[in-house]
Formats: structure tokens, C-alpha cells, sequence
């Protein structure tokens, strides 16, 4: 059986695919996960971004939103990084025509109001001065001249309401060509619109060529979320030194209580890291368990295993093939933690800063690997020995992939609550332990020890059972050349004892 474990530990040590596996995919899959996000995050801008407005509120929120950009977000010369201009429509020819109109109405409103004004005065003298001739003539008089100015006022007020809602309707539709033109000429890196009671509805319009720029999308709604408070404030008369004082910024500092200290916490480190852990793991475990099955396939299908056998028994090999293999995935993951110590000696990695890169958790991590890999290496060596071609071995073994790489789908919910009761229980399903708990160890912050335990203890009595199983399965199978056994064969292989 050790002959047969160096041999195959030696061979596969050898071969450029676990070079690569080793030390070139962890570095490619850590910069494909976490690269692209600090790219994201951290990019420098270049150019100040200019957003064009559309107010219609009349409240001037230009110079309010320019103040509030220009004190959260600056370019590195301080400068602002985002520049704030109202969209003009004055060169559009159906608006100038209507403002005109518009202007004229107003001029005709403005002189009747002056007209009734002035009849008011002129009713409240006849009313002080009892020696006017005619007195009760003149006051009637006025009235009627009063109630019909009022009427004809009241009128034009009527007509200018409405032509004031046509001439709205005619500047957003023409404002917006204006805005979308400026866009499209890469004038305007984005433009808002506040409608007429933006503060009381909350919506305003944010138009972009890019709607999937999450980050300039949260920066405006933090921005107008502040905007849209005040003005509700305001309106409720509140003053405006005191609203200043409610909306000074904050900066919070997060802290994660461990047992031994509280640390502070970042979601990058926190997340991404038992993440890489999980697909290391998992890179592991089906490296060296796609050496197991694809030996034997390789070797039933050339015909080489029934030399073999003349020579072992079917347990040995079985034993030798998994034993061999087993240990060239600790020296993967081995040579993986030099490197860690590596780059942790050179300060490429703050391990001060990173609480769950210690020899405690690594123990972990060296456990759970043994323990996947003999349970899954049990099911690949099965895999192998009864499929008669490789294309057949390959989707059971893509399966297997995705089912063990399950747990990452639900990496949020262990961030959020490691120990909560559904993520507990899946722990217990083997197929998923080692990844799910290697998961869990470094987030949880108070002791699992019981479901540490649990999960050893259940993975050892399932590896126990699969070996069983898969030595029966095994032993019958490796002979069986160009047939493919059918599931009653192989209950029936079990059952024998």
C-alpha cells in the first residue's frame, strides 16, 4: 500500500497541473475575488464630473447640492469632484415664444392688481370723509368698479395658473432635451430633476448613461437623502444653526468583541478572507481528489489495474491511492501557509489586523481538509471504478463540485449570524461540513466547540461508512471493462458482507 501511495504521490507532485493548482490559481482566484472591488472602491477620479439640474421647485437647489458634494467628496488637489449647473432652456425658441406670453399675462395681472389696489384706497377715503357730495352714490359706484376689477383680476390670475403649468410642462420636456443632448455629447456626466414637491414626495430623477454605476448612484442618495431632511426641517420652521449641528457628519469605527479582545473590523478582511479560505479548501480537496478518480479511471480503461491486482489486494490499492494523494493535498495546503508566514513576515499581509490568521484556526483548516478529502477521495475512488467512460465520471464529479461549493452561496448569511440555526444544521450535512465550518470558526465570536466536535465525529463515522461502502463497490467493480454496472448490481455488491 506505501508503494503504491509514494507512487502516486510522486507522480503527481511532478506534474505541472498541481505546480499550478499550488502556487499560480490561489493568487489568480484572490486577485479575480477581491482586485476587481478595490478598483471599484478606490479608484482615483481624474476630471471634476459635471451633473447638470433641472429645478423645478423654484427653491435654487443648486447652490444647496453643490455645498453638500463639495464637502463629502473632493479630488486629490481638493478641488471638488463634482461640479453642479442649471440646465438652460433660454436659446429654445417654443419656450421664448411662451415666456413671452407668459411675461405678458404677468404685465396684465400686475396692472389690474394695481388698478384694484388702488380703487381699494381710493373706497377706504369715501369711507372716512362723510362730507363727500354724493356719498352713498360714489361708494356704490366704487363697488361695482371694485367687484368688477376683482372679477377681471381673478380671471387673468386664472389664466396665468394655467399658462404657468403649460409653460412647466413645455420647460422639463425642453430641459430634458437640452439634458439628454448634453449627455449624449458627453457634456454631462449624469443630471437630476427635482420636481415641484420633491421635499414632501422624497423623488427625485437621477439620468445617467451608465444606471449600473452603483457607487455614484449611492453617493447622490446619501447626498439628497440630507437634502430632502433639511428642507422637511425647515419647512417645520426649525432653525437652521441647529439643524447644521443634527446633520454633522459621522464616521463610525466598527469593533468585533473575540475572545480575546475587541478588534476592529472590516467588512473586506472579515469577508473575503474565510471566503479564499473555503475556495482554497475546496481547490484542495477536488485537486486531489480529481487525481484519485481520473487514476483509476486511467488505469481500468488501459487495463493496467488488473496487473496490479495480481500483485495487491483491491483494499490496498484503494488505500495506497487515497493515502498517496491525501498527503499530496496537505503539501499543497502546507506549502500555501509558507507563504502566508511569507508574506505576513514581510508585512505584505497585516496580520496584527487579521484575527483569524493563527495556528489554532490553520489546525482547523489542516482537519477539515483531511476529513473532506478522505470522505470525497472514498467517493471519487467509487466514481472511478464504476464508470465506464470518463465523460460519465465527469458529471457525477461536476455535481460533487457543486454541492461542495454550495456553502459560498450563502456566505452573506454566515457573515451576518455564523451560528445561526440554519447554517447549523447544514454544517451537519457531510458534504458540506468542511466548508461550511471552515467558514463559521473564523466569524464566530463565541466558542463552537460543540458543533466542532460534533462535525469531526460525524465526518469520521461517515468516512468509516463511505470507505465501506466504496471498498465493496471497489473490489467488484475495477474488472468490469466496457460495461457500465446498473444501480441493482451495485446495492447488491453492498449488501454482501
Amino acid at each position: 500500500m506505501f508503494r503504491i501511495a509514494r507512487w502516486e504521490f510522486m507522480t503527481r507532485i511532478k506534474s505541472r497541473s498541481f505546480l499550478f493548482n499550488t502556487f499560480v490559481s490561489p493568487f489568480l482566484f484572490a486577485a479575480v475575488i477581491t482586485l476587481p472591488l478595490f478598483i471599484f472602491s478606490l479608484q482615483p477620479q481624474i476630471t471634476t464630473k459635471l451633473i447638470g439640474l433641472i429645478d423645478l421647485s423654484g427653491q435654487n437647489i443648486k447652490e444647496e447640492l453643490q455645498r453638500e458634494l463639495s464637502r463629502s467628496y473632493r479630488l486629490d488637489n481638493q478641488s471638488s469632484e463634482y461640479l453642479v449647473m442649471n440646465v438652460a432652456v433660454g436659446n429654445s425658441q417654443p419656450y421664448k415664444q411662451m415666456l413671452s406670453k407668459y411675461e405678458e399675462i404677468k404685465a396684465r395681472l400686475d396692472s389690474i392688481s394695481q388698478v384694484y389696489e388702488q380703487i381699494k384706497a381710493e373706497r377706504m377715503q369715501y369711507y372716512k370723509n362723510t362730507r363727500i357730495p354724493n356719498r352713498d352714490y360714489v361708494l356704490r359706484t366704487s363697488y361695482e368698479k371694485l367687484q368688477n376689477t376683482r372679477e377681471e383680476k381673478e380671471l387673468i390670475e386664472i389664466e396665468l395658473s394655467r399658462f404657468k403649468s403649460a409653460m412647466d410642462s413645455l420647460y422639463k420636456r425642453e430641459a430634458l432635451k437640452t439634458a439628454d443632448s448634453l449627455l449624449h455629447m458627453d457634456v454631462l456626466n449624469a443630471y437630476l430633476v427635482f420636481g415641484p414637491d420633491f421635499a414632501k414626495s422624497g423623488v427625485v430623477e437621477y439620468h445617467t448613461k451608465t444606471p449600473g454605476d452603483l457607487k455614484e448612484i449611492d453617493r447622490f442618495e446619501k447626498i439628497l437623502q440630507t437634502i430632502i431632511i433639511k428642507k422637511r426641517i425647515l419647512n417645520d420652521q426649525i432653525p437652521r444653526s441647529k439643524i447644521r449641528r443634527w446633520f454633522r457628519p459621522i464616521y463610525m469605527k466598527k469593533y468585533q468583541l473575540l475572545p480575546e479582545g475587541q478588534q476592529e473590523w472590516n467588512f473586506y478582511v472579515q469577508f473575503y478572507g474565510p471566503l479564499i479560505g473555503v475556495f482554497l479548501l475546496f481547490m484542495a480537496i477536488f485537486t486531489a481528489g480529481g487525481y484519485v478518480f481520473s487514476s483509476v479511471l486511467l488505469e481500468k480503461s488501459n487495463r493496467v489495474i488488473e496487473i496490479l491486482l495480481s500483485y495487491v489486494s483491491s483494499s490496498q490499492l484503494m488505500g495506497g491511492k487515497i493515502f498517496g494523494l491525501g498527503l499530496l493535498g496537505l503539501v499543497q495546503i502546507l506549502s500555501w501557509f509558507v507563504i502566508t508566514l511569507i508574506f505576513m513576515s514581510a508585512g505584505i499581509i497585516p496580520a496584527d489586523k487579521i484575527a483569524y490568521l493563527n495556528w489554532q484556526n490553520a489546525f482547523y483548516f489542516l482537519t477539515y481538509f483531511s476529513l473532506g478529502f478522505l470522505f470525497y477521495g472514498s467517493i471519487f475512488v467509487t466514481i472511478g471504478s464504476v464508470s465506464a467512460s470518463e465523460y460519465d465520471a465527469q458529471q457525477i464529479n461536476q455535481l460533487l463540485r457543486t454541492v461542495a461549493i454550495f456553502p459560498v452561496l450563502l456566505s452573506l448569511l454566515v457573515l451576518a449570524d455564523p451560528n445561526a440555526p440554519l447554517i447549523r444544521i447544514l454544517s451537519f450535512i457531510p458534504f458540506l461540513t468542511p466548508s461550511f465550518m471552515i467558514m463559521r470558526i473564523p466569524l464566530s465570536t463565541t466558542p463552537i466547540m460543540f458543533d466542532i466536535y460534533g462535525t469531526i465525529i460525524l465526518m469520521i463515522v461517515s468516512i468509516v461508512a463511505m470507505v465501506f461502502i466504496s471498498g465493496r463497490i471497489f473490489r467488484m467493480s475495477t474488472l468490469m471493462v466496457g460495461k457500465k454496472p446498473t444501480p441493482q448490481e451495485i446495492w447488491n455488491w453492498i449488501k454482501v458482507w
